[in-house]
């Protein structure tokens, strides 16, 4: 449970659960919202005290960015507030867990997605990768982690390192995010934009395929290589073409001649499926 050094503000309001996991900064649980008829959401404290000035301004930062998305394939903001050293973020809970618990599980019970829920899931990602572009916000860090399941949709959560473009042509130039899903720009220290979000869609799509990394290695140089340099991996074969096509367009190496998720989100392919689907 909560340390007792922790603020105390929000058991007026929010009965702590259960522990959901920690990180460096901050710890996330399970409450119940007790004004709101006991609704389960997730309450993140995150220590500001042990953070120097530029981690502060970016857990800050998150819960703003939050607080401006509002899609139903993004995991929903309701709060944020300081109390001490400590900023507190509650979000929505999304009981299923996240898309890396989800390919393992299945992965243990020796069972493969059907290509119409994993269409499905990539779509729902691309519309949200596409409303987070329109409000000139950059993920930065898409990965199996963050994808979060709730009634067996999928919703981008973890905003921690996200960043607002300023100007259309902004590219935000720190390497951050996880090697096994950046794109050969990030690798390469061109920066990031918003292309950089689409590779790590196609790494996703990968992985929903295969429940294995699309470039994986003994270590991050062999990583970086295979990104960089090496020839993209294809879908088993137990999935169509299109699919296919669809992921070598995401692992387009230059990120001027990948597309955008508005222009994935248009291809014939995908909107076969969307009108299958919704």
């Amino acid at each position: 449970m909560i340390e007792n050094e922790e603020p105390q503000i929000y058991r007026q309001r929010y009965k702590i659960m259960k522990k959901l996991g920690a990180g460096n900064f901050g710890t996330a649980y399970l409450v119940t919202d007790l004004t709101r008829r006991n609704e389960q959401k997730v309450l993140k404290v995150v220590r500001l005290g042990e953070m120097d000035v530029e981690q502060t301004v970016d857990s800050v930062r998150e819960s703003e960015l939050l607080s401006r998305l509002n899609n139903e394939y993004i995991v929903k903001f309701y709060e944020s507030f300081l109390e001490g050293d400590y900023l507190c973020i509650v979000t929505e809970f999304c009981e299923g867990g996240d898309l890396d618990q989800r390919f393992k599980e299945l992965k243990k019970q020796n069972r493969t997605l059907e290509e119409d829920q994993v269409v499905e899931w990539l779509i729902q990602i691309l519309i949200a990768v596409q409303y987070m572009h329109k409000s000139r916000i950059l993920h930065r860090d898409l990965k199996a982690r963050n994808i979060f399941l709730k009634s067996n949709k999928v919703k981008i959560g973890d905003f921690g390192i996200s960043r607002i473009l300023v100007g259309t042509m902004d590219i935000a130039s720190t390497f951050t995010g996880t090697p096994y899903y950046m794109s050969p720009e990030v690798m390469k220290h061109d920066g990031y934009e918003s292309k950089s979000d689409i590779w790590s869609v196609g790494c996703l799509l990968y992985e929903m395929c295969t429940y294995q990394h699309a470039f994986d290695g003994k270590g991050l140089m062999n990583v970086i290589y295979k990104v960089v340099e090496g020839t993209p991996p294809e879908l088993p074969k137990t999935y169509s073409k299109e699919l296919n096509d669809l992921l070598k367009k995401m692992f387009t190496k230059d990120p001027k001649q990948r597309p955008s998720a508005a222009e994935l989100l248009q291809s014939p392919f995908i909107l076969a499926h969307r009108q299958v689907i919704y």
